[in-house]
């Protein structure tokens, strides 16, 4: 029979706060196991220490145990997690901390009102508990509740003025509610606190970027850069205010320091190509759409940004492959419509050119008789399907019916 391992006090701290530090890592399975080694673990008695006057019992366990819990939900594992999260609340009841887990597993479970059971627990026992306030504050924001929302985080922080996730928390459901300004405040409010966070600089940058305060947003941004210079999301909306801000010199620096730090990075490309478009360079922001196509070949967007720039090119055929392929990949969307409307205006356009064309020359008059795909191919004409179709029904006897003016047509 294995014997329960025995450890002092100090090494019982050491291994729980190793196993902490593994998890805000993102290392779950090593923090796993050293939760695990906590949990199953008896306090090693001193020397000079009589065993009748010896407790070995573990403080850690319940604190462990929620460790595991926590590991458990990163993993995916609910049914662990649950196990767990009930262990601890075995050994401590009321704990608002192992409730508010509780009903963030159960919410993830999809057993929102057994979630609310235990909120409400967790703040009939501990009504001062800031993190509990907190937690019915977000679960209220998943049912759309912004009102009480707003309540409960404004409970969170009377409770604790130093807790920023009640701020954090604070800020997104007054953003919700449209109170940007509010908003603004409550997020500055947390990266006082906490002006470590790099997530925090974005999401004040984000608040601000809303109400239109490009110059206050670069100023956040900075900051969040200088304590995190590769920042992946920083240097994204950093790129995006220049852009946001006219400035698109300085836009493609922070987006090539972007692709520096992240190669496959599509809103790097993007605010390339836009800002390669304002500078005129329409070949370098086809490039950039080029790459986002291959990069993500079933994002219809990409396509569409490619046609448009393909389209203000003059290179018509290439934009009508693109239009098709948007209307193919996105058929019921709004974008799809735009593209089928895209592909009928150059049909259009083509087929007006063709009927001006057989109309003085005979001898194409006469192929279009024989087979009309292929005259309109040989004489560099092109068409979707539908065109094709609609060119194989044209009247060519009665051209004159036809218009063959018109200038282009092009689609924005």
């Amino acid at each position: 029979m294995q014997q329960t391992p025995r450890l002092s006090l100090k090494s019982l701290w050491r291994l729980y706060h190793t196993a902490q530090e593994l998890l805000q890592g993102g290392r779950t399975e090593d923090a796993a196991d050293h939760f695990h080694r906590v949990a199953g673990a008896r306090v090693r008695r001193p020397r000079g220490v009589e065993p009748l006057h010896w407790d070995d019992s573990n403080p850690l366990v319940a604190r462990a145990r929620l460790g595991l819990c926590y590991c458990y939900v990163e993993q995916g594992h609910l049914d662990r997690a649950l196990a767990e999260v009930e262990n601890v609340l075995s050994i401590e009841p009321t704990s608002a901390e192992a409730l508010c887990e509780l009903a963030y597993i159960l919410c993830l479970r999809g057993q929102r009102g057994e979630a609310r059971d235990a909120l409400e627990r967790a703040i009939e026992h501990n009504p001062e508990s800031a993190r509990a306030h907190k937690a019915l504050g977000f679960f209220y924001l998943q049912e759309d509740d912004v009102e009480n929302a707003i309540t409960e985080c404004r409970r969170a922080v009377q409770c604790d003025p130093s807790y920023d996730p009640a701020h954090v928390e604070l800020a997104v459901a007054l953003g919700r509610a449209g109170k940007f300004d509010e908003a603004v405040r409550a997020m500055s409010r947390a990266l006082q606190i906490a002006p470590g966070r790099a997530d925090y600089y974005y999401s004040l940058a984000a608040l601000l970027r809303e109400t239109r305060r490009h110059e206050e947003a670069q100023g956040i941004l900075q900051g969040g850069l200088r304590i995190d210079p590769c920042n992946r999301d920083l240097l994204e909306a950093m790129a995006e205010v220049m852009l946001e801000s006219g400035e698109p010199d300085k836009a493609i620096d922070y987006a090539q320091r972007l692709l520096r730090e992240c190669g496959k990075s599509l809103t790097a490309r993007d605010v390339l190509g836009v800002a390669y478009l304002q500078q005129g360079r329409v070949n370098e922001a086809l490039r950039m759409a080029d790459q986002m196509v291959a990069i993500s070949p079933l994002d219809p967007s990409h396509h569409f940004k490619k046609a448009v720039l393909f389209q203000q090119q003059g290179m018509m055929r290439e934009a009508l492959r693109e239009f098709v392929r948007v209307a193919d990949l996105a058929p019921d969307t709004e974008m799809g419509n735009e593209a089928r409307q895209a592909v009928d205006l150059i049909d259009n356009q083509q087929m007006r050119a063709i009927v001006l064309v057989a109309s003085e020359d005979p001898i194409f008059r006469t192929k279009l008789r024989r087979d009309p795909v292929m005259a309109a191919k040989e004489r560099g004409f092109f068409l979707s399907d539908a065109g094709s179709s609609a060119l194989q029904m044209l009247d060519l006897d009665g051209l004159a019916a036809y218009s063959s003016g018109g200038n282009p047509v092009f689609f924005h």
